[in-house]
């Protein structure tokens, strides 16, 4: 794999991340969601199919911890957006096959500034997986193609 592939996949999962953000803003907002916006596990995201696949090659680079870290924040951000979710659909167990897109409860006053509390922890968690993010692409970019491709 070359730096630019890495670069480009890192830049790709940043978008994904993005855009998967919006879809809680858009919940929250009384948009509907669609079956493929579910809150997905870790490892079914876009953003988390490539940093538990080729993104593994970020260890090649940067120290376990700053990897883990980066870990933690994805984990936490999945939890954020579960707790929107479940004030939405608190009949969702989980199951692809609950009709629950037609069951969008209506919101009390108390559960409306829960989300809206769920979604500045959510766009937090964001803005700090971001950072991790632009800080490993910058220094990715400062390493030349020659050391790069020893440790691939």
């Amino acid at each position: 794999m070359k730096k630019i592939d890495v670069l480009q996949n890192i830049r790709a999962a940043k978008r994904a991340h993005t855009e998967w953000v919006e879809k809680a803003k858009s919940l929250v907002n009384g948009l509907e969601v669609k079956k493929e916006q579910i809150p997905l596990e870790v490892t079914t995201c876009s953003f988390g199919k490539w940093f538990y696949g080729d993104g593994q090659i970020l260890l090649a680079f940067f120290s376990e911890d700053a990897i883990s870290k980066m870990d933690t924040k994805h984990k936490e951000l999945h939890d954020a957006y579960m707790k929107i979710f479940k004030i939405y659909f608190p009949q969702y167990t989980g199951s692809f096959l609950l009709k629950l897109f037609s069951k969008r409860v209506k919101l009390s006053v108390h559960d409306e500034d829960m989300a809206l509390n769920a979604l500045t922890e959510l766009e937090e968690i964001s803005r700090e997986l971001i950072s991790y993010l632009n800080i490993i692409e910058k220094k990715l970019n400062s390493i030349d193609e020659e050391t790069f491709a020893k440790y691939v």
